[in-house]
């Protein structure tokens, strides 16, 4: 995958949502799931009032299908009250893939998954709980997206909504494999 001068993912399905500051040094990628239905019905709820500035850059449907919102140099509130390697407001500084994942919600789970949903327990802590899994499509598209990112920005790391804001998030959730994906992008885990 190819980024564009004009910081746009060739190949993504274009959904412009205006707005944003510039975003001149990037430096992390920011991984987290919709709590949501589609990808599409996520990207239309950013556009209403009921939203309050929520946005991400790329968001990535349960078929793989790709979606862009706003170019790599323009920020997205994705990330919230946040703190990763001394850096806070990673609004500022990171680019954001949410992936359509209904996460901890079982109801929203039974509606728009394939599989049965995985048992686990949060990385942060809590109770056993039943997470929607990510299809195979998801994650590959994520991964290609990812490498392209890293590789374009030279991004010092991948991390999750629940790395950066851990009291309040819990996305993108024990079903993601972060560190496969953090392997992929070149990052070195220990």
């Amino acid at each position: 995958m190819n980024i564009s001068a004009d910081h746009w993912l060739e190949g993504a399905m274009r959904r412009p949502i205006p707005g944003g500051s510039p975003m001149p040094v990037r430096r992390f990628l920011a991984i987290h799931f919709t709590s949501g239905a589609t990808a599409e019905s996520s990207i239309e709820f950013w556009r209403t009032p009921a939203a309050k500035g929520a946005s991400a850059h790329i968001v990535i449907d349960r078929d793989g299908t790709v979606y862009q919102c706003r170019p790599f140099n323009v920020t997205c509130g994705h990330a919230g009250v946040s703190r990763w390697q001394g850096f806070s407001n990673l609004n500022s500084c990171s680019i954001g893939i949410e992936l359509a994942n209904a996460g901890d919600d079982e109801r929203l789970t039974k509606r728009w998954s394939k599989f049965p949903p995985t048992e686990a327990r949060h990385k942060n802590g809590g109770t056993l709980k039943r997470w929607e899994v990510y299809p195979v499509e998801q994650l590959a598209a994520c991964e290609e997206v990812a490498k392209a990112l890293v590789k374009r920005y030279n991004l010092d790391g991948v991390v999750g909504h629940d790395d950066i804001a851990p009291s309040r998030k819990v996305d993108p959730g024990p079903a993601f494999p972060m560190q496969a994906l953090r392997v992929a992008c070149g990052f070195k885990v220990g």
